[in-house]
């Protein structure tokens, strides 16, 4: 069969019972998507009092945020954390300066500051998602090696 290289179902059987089991989290599913969303908040929250604006708190918090949130994820949570990190990252900049700028948002001005924070985040946007793929690319070599090694 393709992928398995030689091994017999007798060594394959062998290899998954010493396997060690799943890792599971206190909070479950939970504590990664608290964490995705928390700690850009929190970020977002000490940017708008200490300034105008998404700053480097932001962009620090948004990006350790999902790398923990990549690295306490189960393999089928990889793909949420990957594909929800612009999106939060959106959605955090956005509620941030909504709710510390309101009344400048009213109208079309509220268009013209959704597209500065598209533009504006999508640094943070890439660099959040990168950080996720490659603490994903480390846990797979990772437990490549300990699979094979």
């Amino acid at each position: 069969m393709a992928g398995r290289r030689g091994r017999t179902s007798e060594q394959e059987t062998r290899r998954r019972a010493n396997k060690p089991p799943a890792r599971t989290l206190p909070g479950g599913a939970a504590l990664p998507a608290a964490l995705a969303v928390g700690l850009p908040a929190v970020g977002a929250g000490i940017d708008e009092l200490s300034g105008p604006g998404m700053g480097l708190a932001f962009a620090v918090g948004a990006v350790f945020g999902t790398g923990l949130s990549a690295a306490l994820s189960s393999r089928n949570g990889w793909w949420w954390v990957v594909a929800s990190s612009p999106l939060l990252v959106l959605g955090v900049t956005a509620g941030a300066e909504l709710l510390a700028n309101g009344d400048a948002y009213q109208g079309k001005s509220l268009a013209t500051g959704s597209a500065k924070w598209v533009v504006h985040g999508f640094p943070v946007m890439a660099a959040a998602a990168a950080v996720a793929a490659l603490v994903i690319v480390v846990r797979l070599v990772r437990d490549r090696r300990r699979d094979h090694g």
